[in-house]
């Protein structure tokens, strides 16, 4: 008798499971779907680095929301440690006044190839198309792709599986415009931050490779965080933009780009601009 109970708990916690995946897999796709049927003009935000930062990233959220974009994207390192629960709880605590979208990309802080079962807290932490912590969407006439930068034995480079599925979906998209997120750089320089050198331009050829597909595909603009402070460079028509302001420790004084700050991007028809906006609201750049 005792043991039919417990096969009939364990198929009934199966059955939870199943149905509780479902629920959030359908809610993922009716979030997408919302997205894909944005019709002309709209914005999004994007922000990166918030961790340690629980008042400044209030405030930014607070400012964020007042604008309206269509959805946010934080570039990673939400929480302080690698599968850290409390910390991802009190990510979402603060996050709650975002009711639109909210798309992250995977920091080396929130999942660590070499922290046990992290990269499965971050899952079940976090609203994914699929379940890899790479994927893309679309979003009106665009393209956004979130790449993961910190795969283990692929550590700051895009290479492998997930090169050929990037390959992919840029060769099958028909969208006007397309968008990037990783965590880390694909260029730093040298003596400033702490990661000089040592993000995607530590392994040069792999970098250079995927700027090549970038450039290939027209990529409009990549966003990446990783180094605490704003920077922005254009490269053979490609924006590369540093958004690392979201709360954690400045790593440059202030007139180098170490200001809190988020990045609010409008995309008009065949029109991409950009605001950077510090935490007392004003406009630190255009683009």
């Amino acid at each position: 008798m005792r043991k039919n109970r417990l096969v009939a708990l364990i198929l009934l916690l199966f059955v939870l499971v199943g149905t509780a995946f479902a629920a959030q897999d359908q809610q993922i796709r009716q979030k997408l779907a919302t997205l894909e049927k944005i019709p002309g003009k709209f914005s999004f935000v994007v922000i990166g680095d918030n961790r340690s930062g629980d008042d400044i990233y209030k405030k930014l959220v607070s400012m964020i929301v007042a604008r309206k974009p269509a959805f946010v994207v934080n570039t990673g390192d939400m929480i302080a440690t690698p599968g850290d629960k409390s910390g991802w709880t009190k990510f979402w605590k603060m996050s709650k006044p975002i009711t639109m979208p909210y798309f992250l990309v995977v920091g080396n802080h929130d999942a660590h190839p070499k922290v046990l079962l992290s990269e499965k807290t971050y899952k079940e932490q976090v609203d994914l198309p699929g379940n890899k912590l790479y994927y893309s969407f679309n979003a009106g006439n665009s393209l956004f792709i979130v790449l993961d930068s910190f795969i283990d034995d692929q550590e700051k480079r895009i290479t492998g599986e997930q090169f050929k599925w990037l390959e992919n979906v840029l060769a099958n998209s028909n969208q006007k415009h397309k968008f990037v997120f990783l965590h880390h750089p694909l260029y730093t320089d040298p003596g400033k931050g702490h990661h000089s050198h040592d993000s995607l331009d530590r392994y040069p050829g792999s970098r250079d490779r995927l700027v090549a597909l970038f450039k290939q595909f027209k990529v409009d603009a990549v966003f990446s965080g990783h180094e605490h402070y704003y920077e922005k460079r254009t490269i053979d028509g490609i924006t590369y933009v540093i958004t690392g302001g979201g709360g954690a420790p400045m790593y440059e004084k202030e007139s180098n780009g170490g200001f809190n700050h988020f990045v609010l991007v409008t995309v008009d028809g065949d029109k991409v601009s950009a605001e950077v906006i510090d935490i007392n609201g004003k406009v630190r750049d255009r683009f």
